[in-house]
C-alpha cells in the first residue's frame, strides 16, 4: 500500500513539474516573439523549462518504480487540466466551457483507471 501511495505522490510531482515546464515554454515563446529562433535558446525561460523537464524525468522513473505503466501513463493526462488552469491563472487566457468539460472527462477517466487498478 505504501508503495502505491509513493507512486501517486511522485505522479503528482511529475504532473506539476510538466505543467511548470509548459508555463516556462509559453513564457519563453512570448518573450522571444518576433526574434530569430535562436533567441529562444538563450532565453532563461527556456532554460527553466529544460530544468523542470530534467527533474520530471527523474520523478517519472520514481513513479514507475511504484505504479504499473498502465496506471502511471494515464495519470499524466491530468497535466492537461493543470495546464488549463495555468493558462487562465498565469496568462489570463480564456478557457471555454468545452475545454473545462473535456478536462473533467480526463479527470474522470484517470479516476476510473486508478479505481480499476486498486480493485
Amino acid at each position: 500500500m505504501m508503495s502505491a501511495r509513493a507512486g501517486y505522490a511522485w505522479a503528482a510531482v511529475c504532473i506539476l513539474l510538466r505543467s511548470a515546464a509548459s508555463v516556462c515554454a509559453k513564457q519563453a515563446g512570448l518573450v522571444s516573439a518576433g526574434r530569430a529562433p535562436a533567441a529562444v535558446i538563450v532565453n532563461p525561460w527556456y532554460a527553466a523549462e529544460l530544468a523542470f523537464l530534467a527533474v520530471q524525468a527523474f520523478a517519472w522513473v520514481m513513479v514507475l518504480r511504484h505504479l504499473p505503466l498502465s496506471l502511471a501513463y494515464p495519470l499524466m493526462a491530468l497535466v492537461l487540466g493543470v495546464n488549463l488552469a495555468a493558462a487562465r491563472l498565469v496568462f489570463g487566457e480564456t478557457v471555454s466551457p468545452l475545454q473545462i468539460a473535456a478536462g473533467m472527462l480526463i479527470l474522470v477517466g484517470a479516476a476510473l483507471i486508478a479505481a480499476k487498478e486498486r480493485a
